[in-house]
């Protein structure tokens, strides 16, 4: 009995000290293995099962997110921040480039060039290297050739910078009353200004020489009513923005009357208070609503595709991706970027069309597509 007793404590024991070793080889491959991957959050519209088209990739608000930037800015913005020191005072129009942005600040007098390859903040500058003071900056533009142009409404002038945003020349023109928008068309060497004092499309060489205008103050086909932006599609054609008549219209490069589209109102594809357009080589026409805190986006025929928006004050230092308080400029650049000036927040949000470049080079994993829930009821989608 005695025997029988020794043994089945000594199996007892034996079978303690396996289930010990297993625990613990299991416990050590544990500690070896890399961790679970953490599951990444990104910001698409529309959601799933649309098919997604455009995701939110970050934010411009102070001088760290140009000399740090990063997944963690905005992480740590989306959750809650201290509120930085603004880098802008009075943003209003913006220009997107390969590796910089330039945005100009009615507030501050000046150009900001934002060199995200560099991660440095400089200002246009006059031929004698200092910053140059301009009175009231209200667009920009870029050529074939890199060259920046900006519209300073109260001078009546265009200034011309190299692609390093050094000054090149200016120019004055008897014709310009108030430039408000500006696009450059290379191919036939001239710049296209929307005067909104005179209520037509000015159309100059890129010296200065004026070509001509179109346009008038009322409603009807190739009239205006306080246009306040243009821009142009790769075969030249000419989109106008003509806020108070609530809609965009289209010329062909020779200013004949094409078509046009928009209304006032609060449904989707209508306007509250129209004030930036871009167009993509991609097809997509950008418009953003300063009243309605939103963008909207059309076809080039004019369809409405998609809203995207909505009202959010960052002042307790939260960024809401989509989040706006009244916008204002918009520009997309050569590789579907969108960068648009969030007026009243103070800050550059920067977006992203979905090409299929882009998709190739960061594709969407599942579980990723996620929108803040204080806009899932602005996800509006055609």
């Amino acid at each position: 009995m005695e025997q029988e007793k020794t043994v089945t404590m000594e199996l007892s024991a034996s079978r303690v000290l396996r289930f010990g070793l297993i625990l613990g080889v299991l416990l050590l491959v544990g500690a070896c293995a890399p961790p679970p991957a953490k599951e990444t959050q990104r910001f698409f519209w529309p959601l799933p099962p649309n098919q997604p088209r455009i995701e939110y990739i970050g934010f411009i608000q102070s001088d760290q997110d140009v000399r740090e930037g990063g997944e963690n800015a905005l992480k740590t913005a989306i959750l809650g921040r201290e509120r930085p020191q603004p880098l802008f005072e009075k943003p209003m129009a913006v220009l997107g480039r390969k590796d910089s942005v330039l945005v100009t600040d009615a507030g501050l007098g000046k150009v900001l060039f934002l060199d995200f390859s560099g991660h440095q903040i400089r200002y246009l500058q006059n031929k004698d290297g200092k910053d140059i003071p301009f009175r009231l900056p209200v667009d920009l533009a870029e050529d074939d050739q890199g060259r920046i142009y900006v519209a300073d409404s109260l001078q009546k002038a265009i200034f011309v910078f190299s692609p390093e945003g050094k000054e090149l020349y200016s120019f004055k023109s008897g014709e310009l009353n108030r430039p408000v928008g500006l696009a450059v068309d290379s191919a036939r060497q001239r710049l296209l200004l929307v005067d909104a004092e005179r209520q037509a499309v000015l159309l100059f060489g890129l010296e200065g020489d004026f070509r001509g205008s179109f346009g008038k103050r009322g409603s009807g086909e190739g009239e205006f009513n306080f246009p306040l932006d243009l821009d142009l599609d790769p075969q030249g054609n000419i989109y106008v923005l003509d806020s108070l008549n609530a809609r965009v219209q289209i010329f062909d490069p020779e200013g004949h009357f094409l078509r046009t589209f928009g209304s006032r109102g609060t449904n989707p594809g209508s306007f509250q208070l129209a004030k930036s357009i871009a167009v993509s080589r991609f097809g997509q026409i950008y418009v953003t609503d300063s009243l309605a805190h939103n963008f909207v986006i059309f076809d080039l025929q004019g369809r409405y595709l998609q809203t995207i928006g909505g009202k959010h004050w960052s002042g307790s230092g939260k960024v809401v991706p989509g989040g706006f308080y009244m916008p204002e400029g918009v520009d997309v650049d050569a590789e579907g970027s969108i960068w648009i000036v969030d007026g009243l927040n103070r800050m550059l949000h920067h977006y992203q069309y979905l090409t299929e470049a882009y998709l190739q080079a960061h594709p969407i994993e599942p579980g990723q597509a996620y929108l803040p829930p204080a806009l899932k009821n602005m996800d509006r989608v055609q």
